[in-house]
């Protein structure tokens, strides 16, 4: 009779997990759906795709959201950018720890193999300021206009994508990218002008312009991020997921360091916890979240999912302002929202464009030519 294979370990287990679908790399734009053809490997279950796509909505929600909570009087009360180095720092940690335990001294050996090393560092620099950025502007504006300009993402890597590769759009997908920009940008005067006439009982727009640029910075950053990784990063694609995070998150760290001390005054002042409490800690906690929930999610998720999550968690940011956040008030130091239909529709508007840009190029080319 066959002999039955002992169980796997939950440490094993694990690291089988880890090491399918290790990439850090990611379809840029929708990648149009292809024509049917000779059957091919069997994707991820339909319930497997639905806990991913869920996973990714929440976490990409929550993440604004509980930067909000740990606000004071609409301020972050800490060095803005700290809990990006400690986020660094614990998953340069966790890289190196799961690396020992699924590989013993030989996986750890990856994870500073000098020849990748260097090119994930030239990344992690992007990266690094990325954060920096989002931190700051997250300073100035709330999750929900933050998440919304988020979405200019498919404009700037629609044209660095152009610069490159010379991959140019069609002119439809150029007018719905344009509307995208301008539903952004309505929806984001709206907002603040409803905000200033509630501060001031009248008046012009408290808009923040430098809370734009940061935003629009942040996602050229990604951006052109991705690009790099998508271009550089093929020579390592059987590297593990965590030796790839712990790589990259080496040099990330000390970048996000660097920065913190030279942009942030209070940090050299006071120290680097000068202002942490919980709220703080569970920001670097959902820095953490994010970051292994993206890479270890998205592999059960294609572009088109993705995108569709990105314009989702607009909604449910939206959603919690408006309905929940005046329930925690006496809890955390967050102010509920009023429902105003006009920044209702302008959500709609910008989060219906985005999955029409997403599905129009995904099926732009899934009929077959006739010859």
């Amino acid at each position: 009779p066959a002999r039955r294979r002992p169980p796997a370990s939950p440490v094993r287990a694990a690291c089988d997990i880890m090491q399918q679908g290790k990439d850090l790399r990611q379809s840029l734009l929708p990648r149009p759906a292809k024509a049917p053809s000779a059957p091919s490997a069997k994707g991820p279950s339909a319930t497997t795709t639905a806990i991913a796509f869920a996973v990714f909505v929440a976490v990409r929600s929550v993440h604004p959201i509980v930067i909000d909570i740990s606000k004071t009087d609409g301020k972050l009360p800490y060095g803005k950018a700290t809990p990006c180095v400690i986020n660094s720092l614990v998953d340069v940690i966790l890289g190196n720890g799961i690396a020992f335990l699924c590989g013993g001294m030989e996986g750890l050996k990856q994870c500073w193999d000098p020849k990748p090393l260097k090119v994930f560092s030239a990344i992690a620099v992007l990266y690094a300021v990325g954060d920096f950025l989002e931190m700051q502007s997250m300073s100035v504006m709330g999750g929900a206009a933050y998440q919304i300009l988020l979405q200019s993402k498919l404009l700037i890597t629609a044209l660095i994508v152009w610069a490159i590769r010379g991959q140019r759009q069609s002119l439809l997908q150029w007018n719905v990218l344009l509307t995208i920009a301008l539903g952004m940008s309505a929806f984001v005067m709206v907002d603040e002008a409803h905000k200033a006439r509630s501060s001031k009982g009248g008046g012009g727009s408290s808009f923040n312009p430098m809370g734009l640029i940061f935003v629009v910075a942040k996602v050229f950053f990604s951006c052109l991020c991705a690009v790099l990784v998508e271009k550089y990063l093929k020579a390592y694609k059987d590297m593990p997921i965590y030796a790839q995070v712990a790589q990259l998150k080496f040099t990330w760290l000390w970048v996000s360091l660097a920065l913190t001390i030279t942009f942030d005054a209070g940090v050299t002042e006071h120290g680097f916890f000068s202002g942490w409490d919980a709220r703080t800690a569970v920001v670097a906690l959902s820095w953490v979240c994010k970051g292994w929930s993206t890479f270890l999610v998205l592999k059960n998720l294609d572009s088109v999912l993705k995108n569709i999550g990105e314009a989702v968690a607009i909604v449910a940011i939206y959603a919690f302002d408006v309905l929940i956040a005046a329930t925690l008030e006496g809890v955390f130091p967050v102010k509920g929202k009023d429902f105003r239909l006009d920044a209702f529709l302008l959500v709609m508007v910008v989060v219906l464009t985005v999955v029409t840009y997403t599905l129009a190029t995904n099926s732009s080319k899934a009929v077959p030519k006739k010859k």
